[in-house]
């Protein structure tokens, strides 16, 4: 077991060294941070709104358009360059890869998200906010990022090219987050209940409303099982059966 943590933090080391050598982490998160800065600041000053709600909505949109900037080269570099086969050759197991790659999302992902706790200076000094409220947006915003991550990395698992991989992860995630439009359309009767139980927007406005759902909890991460799940069979297809 000991060898096995040392293994992936060996890999979740060495790919949170890539995003840092390259230009991702330096696009990515200043990006997020003067975006969803800019939102809050207008919220609190100019609207005078004393409150996170703006600015973890904005912080949603933003990661649905970054998080492909994320997840693109994860396992598509790998495809592309061949160093795939040769990793499988490496006493790792695949599994092992794959949750070390997706752990140095996370951690560019809380990296981001602890940089956005400076919103809190300002919005302490000029109001008296609940913490709770706070608390629940950060939790939701973090489950709705690594769902992001998880689903860029299925993308990845399953390209060659990067930027494929990107589209394809910004394609699912916009349908994962305007499930819940299908509503609208009144043909659709009892489904639309479905499908807006479906959508990561319903799901990820509960918390952001100050509520943390049993229920919201248990889809985002069922969505994170399911892509990371989906990621493992891929590679594990592309190893033993390609």
């Amino acid at each position: 077991m000991a060898s096995y943590f040392r293994t992936l933090g060996v890999i979740w080391r060495k790919e949170l060294y890539n995003y840092f050598w390259s230009p991702i982490a330096y696009i990515v998160l200043p990006i997020f941070l003067l975006v969803s800065g800019y939102f809050f600041s207008f919220s609190l000053f100019y609207l005078q709104v004393a409150a996170m709600t703006n600015a973890f909505h904005n912080m949603a949109i933003l990661l649905l358009l970054l998080a492909p900037a994320i997840t693109m080269r994860l396992l598509a570099e790998e495809n592309q360059s061949g160093s795939m086969e040769l990793l499988f050759t490496l006493p790792v197991s695949y599994s092992t890869i794959i949750l070390g790659k997706y752990l140095a999302a996370v951690t560019v992902l809380l990296i981001g998200l602890a940089g956005s706790l400076v919103f809190l200076i300002p919005l302490f000094a000029y109001g008296d906010p609940d913490p709770g409220p706070i608390l629940a947006g950060y939790l939701g915003i973090f489950l709705l990022g690594c769902v992001y991550l998880a689903v860029g990395l299925f993308v990845s698992s399953a390209s060659k090219n990067q930027i494929v991989a990107a589209v394809g992860t910004t394609g699912i995630l916009i349908i994962l987050w305007f499930a819940s439009y299908l509503d609208n359309f009144n043909v659709l009767g009892e489904l639309g209940i479905s499908f807006r139980q479906l959508s990561v927007s319903h799901h990820h406005g509960e918390f952001v409303r100050g509520i943390v759902p049993l229920a919201s909890v248990m889809y985002m991460l069922s969505l994170i099982g399911l892509f990371y799940t989906l990621s493992w069979f891929t590679v594990y297809r592309r190893r033993y059966i390609a």
